[in-house]
Formats: structure tokens, C-alpha cells, sequence
């Protein structure tokens, strides 16, 4: 049996390579190619489908103790511009609505002089924690 064991070993060693002109070639299942395809793309999505914080800019529009003038900012704020995020943050006694999710303090300023249409004093760019979207750039890194 101390004989045979060493002789099975190097026997499975050896058929599980062939050996080419070129070097080992690997025989595999073709089906673990489209695993790993399978398994990228899925990866892909979740990635871009999770928000990251990080440092940037919301526009301040209302800074208020009184709840309901809050709540009416906020959704007429959400139906003006349904395209960015809108936030009720209460910080007692105060309850603060901003608007977007920036990266630049300009991109902020663009949106806040849209606002002062509406709310001609009071709005502000203030730097914040924001929610960033992934970009498919960061995921080629």
C-alpha cells in the first residue's frame, strides 16, 4: 500500500496536465467561462446600484422651527425638481430642507440660483455628507 500511494499520486499529477510545445495546457469546462461572465455582470450591477457618502454640497433652502412650513418646502421643492434628492433634516429646534447631492460647489450654485426664484432669501450652498452614485469610470479602476 506505501508503494501504490506515491504511484497513484504522480499518475493523477500527470493526466491532469498535457503537456504542448508551448507549455501546460489547461483543459477546462467551457461553462466556467460563462460563470465568470455571469459573476462580473452581476458584481457590475450592485456596484452601481449602491450610493457611497462622501464630502460635497446640498443647497440649504429653509431653516425653520415651524414643521409644516418645513414639509411644504420640501414638497414643493420635490415637484419643481424631481431629479434631485430632497432632505428634512430636524436638528431641534430647527428643521433644515436641502436639496442635492453635489460633488462641486458649483454644480450646487447652478441649482441654487434656480431656488432664488422661488425662495428669494435664505438659500445657501452648505458643504455636507451626500450620497454619490458610482460612475462606470470608477469601476474600470
Amino acid at each position: 500500500m506505501r508503494k501504490l500511494l506515491p504511484a497513484i499520486f504522480t499518475f493523477a499529477f500527470i493526466s491532469g496536465y498535457s503537456q504542448t510545445n508551448d507549455g501546460v495546457a489547461i483543459i477546462k469546462d467551457p461553462r466556467l467561462d460563462l460563470l465568470i461572465k455571469k459573476q462580473v455582470e452581476l458584481n457590475r450591477q450592485v456596484y452601481l446600484q449602491n450610493n457611497r457618502t462622501g464630502a460635497g454640497f446640498r443647497v440649504l433652502v429653509v431653516n425653520t422651527n415651524d414643521r409644516a412650513k418645513a414639509f411644504e418646502v420640501k414638497s414643493k421643492l420635490m415637484s419643481r425638481f424631481p431629479e434631485h434628492k430632497t432632505y428634512l433634516i430636524y436638528q431641534s429646534p430647527y428643521f433644515k430642507v436641502q436639496i442635492g447631492n453635489f460633488r462641486d460647489r458649483e454644480e450646487a450654485s447652478s441649482l441654487r440660483q434656480k431656488i432664488l426664484s422661488l425662495y428669494p432669501t435664505g438659500v445657501i450652498v452648505v458643504p455636507s455628507t451626500v450620497e454619490l452614485k458610482p460612475d462606470l469610470e470608477d469601476l474600470a479602476n
